[in-house]
């Protein structure tokens, strides 16, 4: 069986670090300079986005303020410089001598057991079938920090979770940075050419490798992205964790889309604002409404969505990767 986990910048806010949107955004504001162009950007970034992907979205559009590729190459750049620089020093508040590995381990062996009951039941009966076989977990970051490395000990690679009593072993394989890391090949941009404002643009390389993310991954020949690729379509479980699920990632919930129409299952995981005990039934609408959004993110007919959609489960306000550094 191989489990996969796709793991977006909710997980490091998870452990307490200032990684949001708006975290950064008041800090790159904060910082002084003389260029002009950059001084009207911050003036027009807006305050009211939410995630890191609406981010993405605006510097789509922002780029009917630009004309030629060094002034996408001066945007861009510096994002990127003030990001890499914000997030090296927010990496450096957790304390890594306090983590609980056992608890980290058994997250990512049995995601399922965070969910309601019902949902535990019959993610078990499909893990079923894998149980006198080995089981192996991948994971996708979209995080540009190395918080999972250092939880790990930097130790990535076909690590033992867990030899269970039939023998058969469950191995975490390793990490994969699909965007790169804060200070390597960081990768900002959006989805595809429609969401380049500036038609002019489009045809222009060296900025659809600057903009898009697919392009910057294949300008750079690292086949990190291949390999991406090669765990979503062999996964047997696909766990999403920390992501909004956000428009500038869409090739890859497309992907996921495809998967899920074969042998395999997913669980997305999502925060949202406390939900009153007293009316809990409003935590299956936000299960259904997180997975019509996934649905949407995807280029599936209406028939394939109807066919997958209790092949989704929705973990909300679940407990999921907590506690994994002791206080």
């Amino acid at each position: 069986m191989k489990i996969l986990f796709i793991i977006g910048n909710g997980f490091d806010i998870n452990l307490g670090m200032k990684t949001r949107y708006l975290d950064f955004l008041e800090n790159y504001k904060s910082i002084d300079t003389e260029s002009e162009l950059l001084n009207k950007l911050k003036n027009t970034i807006s305050t009211k986005l939410k995630d890191w992907s609406d981010l993405e979205l605006a510097l789509g559009q922002y780029t009917e303020h630009l004309n030629s590729l060094d002034e996408v190459d001066e945007v861009v750049n510096d994002i990127g410089e003030k990001l890499s620089n914000y997030l090296l020093i927010e990496e450096k508040k957790i304390d890594y001598d306090k983590v609980n590995g056992k608890k980290l381990y058994d997250y990512l062996m049995y995601p399922e057991n965070t969910l309601p009951k019902a949902d535990i039941n019959n993610i078990n009966d499909f893990k079923e079938k894998w149980n006198n076989h080995h089981w192996y977990i991948n994971i996708i970051t979209l995080n540009y920090t190395r918080v999972l490395e250092n939880l790990l000990q930097d130790d990535i690679e076909n690590i033992t979770l867990k030899i269970r009593e039939n023998k058969a072993q469950i191995t975490l394989q390793g990490i994969e940075h699909l965007h790169g890391y804060a200070k390597n090949r960081i990768i900002m941009g959006v989805n595809d050419k429609s969401q380049i404002i500036n038609p002019s643009f489009h045809d222009n390389q060296d900025i659809l490798e600057t903009l898009i993310k697919s392009e910057c991954n294949k300008a750079q020949k690292h086949t990190i992205d291949d390999l991406c690729l090669q765990q979503i379509n062999e996964a047997n479980l696909i766990c999403i964790f920390g992501s909004s699920i956000g428009e500038t990632d869409n090739m890859w919930w497309e992907i996921i889309g495809e998967r899920l129409k074969k042998d395999c299952q997913a669980i997305i995981f999502t925060k949202c604002e406390d939900i009153d005990p007293r009316i809990s039934y409003v935590k299956a609408r936000k299960e259904r409404a997180l997975k019509r959004l996934f649905l949407t993110r995807t280029k599936l007919s209406e028939e394939d969505k109807k066919s997958i959609e209790d092949k989704i489960y929705v973990g909300v306000n679940t407990k999921m990767f907590e506690g994994i550094i002791d206080s």
